[in-house]
């Protein structure tokens, strides 16, 4: 009972994120590590209300049914090899989050206390060279992940890693929230 528990909560916390249009049909992705060499990941332009919007594939061995998986599995996995304390990873497309970021290039710091408590501040990174990002991703952002549980590429997208989907929903929460606090405090 417990896997289906599992699941049962990676679906909720994937549906809620589709709900604030953080993920949606061939855009972001969302994986739980099950064990060493098995994650659960959603596949290419499914939607969440799918029967078959994710499946369990090997972590490290890039087999068949990864052809079927989302864009990112290369990052995922890449972040599972690198970081082995990860349980849980998104990518995620947060409106104001990206519009802050092509407003601002090196740091997202909250100025609302929920989110300095919480997040404190947020490296941004920027796509400078299309070819060597397409070639290095899964490196950049698993590098800049251990230094920190939230990267923010510029224009692209947000990364989170957390021990679980539940906590991935929070911060994700909350950096949208501050990202909309500091887009709205600069207007005035």
């Amino acid at each position: 009972m417990v896997a289906k528990t599992i699941i049962d909560e990676f679906l909720l916390i994937t549906k809620i994120l589709f709900e604030k249009n953080f993920l949606n049909m061939g855009l972001g992705s969302i994986s739980l590590k099950l064990n060493n060499d098995q994650m659960l990941i959603n596949k290419k332009n499914r939607h969440i209300n799918e029967n078959d919007f994710y499946k369990s594939v090997h972590i490290l061995k890039k087999d068949l049914a990864w052809e079927e998986m989302s864009e990112d599995i290369k990052i995922h996995s890449k972040i599972y090899e690198t970081i082995s304390s990860t349980k849980a990873i998104a990518n995620i497309f947060p409106l104001n989050t990206i519009t802050f970021s092509l407003e601002h290039y090196n740091l997202l710091k909250p100025i609302d206390f929920i989110g300095k408590e919480n997040i404190k501040q947020i490296k941004i990174i920027d796509i400078t060279n299309k070819t060597e990002w397409n070639e290095n991703k899964e490196f950049i952002i698993a590098k800049n992940l251990m230094e920190s549980e939230i990267l923010i590429v510029k224009g692209y997208g947000v990364f989170i890693k957390a021990r679980d989907v539940r906590e991935i929903l929070k911060k994700a929460v909350i950096l949208e929230n501050s990202a909309t606090i500091l887009l709205n405090s600069q207007q005035h």
